[in-house]
């Protein structure tokens, strides 16, 4: 973890070296903040905030170089950034609440100052995510009988997207997997097989393999299903 550690300063030096005043702060997000980092299923998740009436010109370049400084850590860099209003750049609703409870300050110790979504936002930026980024995986990820290096990682992330769903849903808060898990044993949703989640959870702990999980034979579509009509029970 120490290179890690490393790698995220340096990323934050980066940014800071080429935007100057401009750069508020530099936070740590995702699993390397509140913890469960996966060498294997977690991206390296980096937030900046900008003080600055538009988005720089050169962010796009920024962003490239940073992930340039690894050839492994830059492959797994994403980076979210924007300007406290939310007017423009890469911050959506739910890293937003990321960086709210969890975003550790990597250059100046500046806590986030924005405004904190609200419930309504939260939940139809959930339905979306829904349909931008879970859905339109299950009908080739369900296709599968084997695992490619390649099918590891979104694999596992779609097997855990109902427990951080319901999670955030019912919470409004972001957690680590291992609290969303948690809290899946505690409501139950009906229809949800909760083996292959917990499989899926001890596969990033390092404990078993995705393909373990695979040879569960969930069903995704009715994972997802059943997800969705606990959500919109609960509004």
């Amino acid at each position: 973890m120490k290179d890690l550690e490393n790698f995220v300063q340096i990323v934050a030096a980066h940014f800071k070296a080429n935007l100057g005043t401009v750069l508020v702060e530099a936070y740590k997000l995702g699993s390397l903040a509140h913890g469960g980092f996966s060498d294997i299923y977690s991206d390296i998740d980096v937030g900046l905030v900008l003080g600055c009436p538009k988005p720089p010109s050169q962010m796009s370049e920024l962003i490239a170089g940073a992930k340039g400084l690894h050839s492994d850590y830059g492959r797994k860099l994403s980076m979210f950034w924007g300007n406290p209003e939310f007017d423009w750049g890469r911050l959506p609703v739910i890293d937003r609440l990321d960086l709210l409870d969890h975003g550790v300050a990597l250059l100046y110790g500046i806590k986030p100052s924005l405004r904190r979504p609200t419930k309504d936002e939260i939940h139809r930026e959930q339905l979306q995510s829904i349909e931008r980024s879970w859905k339109p995986r299950l009908p080739e990820l369900s296709g599968l009988t084997s695992l490619e290096p390649k099918d590891r990682k979104p694999y596992i992330r779609a097997i855990l997207y109902a427990a951080r769903l319901i999670y955030t849903w019912d919470n409004l808060v972001v957690g680590s997997n291992d609290s969303a898990v948690e809290y899946l044993h505690q409501v139950r949703p009906a229809g949800l097989d909760l083996q292959p989640i917990d499989m899926a959870l001890e596969c990033r702990k390092g404990n078993c393999d995705a393909e373990d999980v695979l040879r569960l034979g969930a069903d995704l579509n009715r994972q997802c299903e059943s997800a969705l009509r606990y959500v919109l029970a609960r509004p």
